[in-house]
C-alpha cells in the first residue's frame, strides 16, 4: 500500500510538470526534450505498477457456472429429500422407449431411442416367439439434485413389443450407439420356445 501511495505521488508530480511546460512555437524541440526528461523510465515503471493494482479480477464463465451449481446443491441438501427416480412401467408408459421395428428376409431389428441408457442394465425376454420384453435403466443426470425443470425421463423402464414374425433366442445380438439400442433377432418359424431371457453386454 505504501509503494502504491509513493507511485501515485510520483505520477502526480510528473503530471504537474507537464502542465507547466510552455511550448515555443519557433523552438518546439526544447519542449520535447523537457517532456522526455519528465516521461523517463521511472514514469513508465510507475504507470505499470498502478495498472496492476487497478486491473479487476475476472473469472471465466465456466467457473461461474460451477459455483452456481455448487451453491444450488448446498441449498438442496437443506430442503426435504427429493422424490425417488421415476420408474416407468408398461401400463403407464406403454410407448417408452420410442421404438421402430424392421423386418428383412432373415432378421427382425428392433431399434429403441434410449439416450442416457445404462449399458449394463439391459435385459431382453422372449415371452413367446412373437413378443419381447425390454427392461433397463436410464441414468439420472449428475446434476439432478440441482434440477429446476425436467422433461427427460430417468429410472427403470419396461416395455413389451409385438413382433411381425416369429423369432428365436439363438443368435440374438444387441448394440448401443449414439443413443440408439438395436436388437437383432433371427427369424424362426419353428414353435419350440415359450420363454427365454438374456442379458446383453453392450
Amino acid at each position: 500500500m505504501k509503494n502504491l501511495q509513493e507511485t501515485m505521488k510520483q505520477l502526480q508530480k510528473a503530471s504537474e510538470s507537464l502542465s507547466r511546460l510552455s511550448i515555443d512555437q519557433e523552438h518546439p524541440w526544447k519542449a520535447l526534450s523537457q517532456m522526455n526528461q519528465i516521461l523517463d523510465t521511472n514514469f513508465w515503471e510507475n504507470l505499470v505498477v498502478l495498472s496492476k493494482h487497478a486491473a479487476p479480477t475476472v473469472q471465466s464463465q465456466p467457473q461461474e457456472i460451477t459455483t452456481k451449481v455448487k451453491k444450488a446443491k448446498k441449498r438442496r441438501t437443506k430442503a426435504p429429500s427429493a422424490a425417488p427416480s421415476t420408474v416407468l412401467v408398461e401400463e403407464e408408459h406403454s410407448f417408452f422407449p420410442t421404438t421402430d421395428v424392421f423386418q428383412t428376409d432373415h432378421l427382425v431389428i428392433v431399434c429403441c431411442e434410449l439416450p442416457g441408457f445404462a449399458r449394463d442394465s439391459l435385459e431382453v425376454t422372449l415371452l413367446d416367439q412373437r413378443v419381447i420384453e425390454l427392461r433397463g435403466r436410464i441414468r439420472e443426470h449428475v446434476y439432478a439434485p440441482s434440477r429446476v425443470h425436467t422433461e427427460r425421463t430417468s429410472g427403470s423402464f419396461c416395455r413389451k413389443i409385438e413382433l411381425p414374425v416369429s423369432v428365436g433366442s439363438k443368435g440374438m445380438k444387441a448394440q448401443y450407439q449414439d443413443g440408439l439400442l438395436e436388437l437383432y433377432l433371427v427369424r424362426d418359424q419353428t414353435m419350440r420356445e415359450k420363454k427365454a431371457t438374456f442379458r446383453a453386454n453392450l
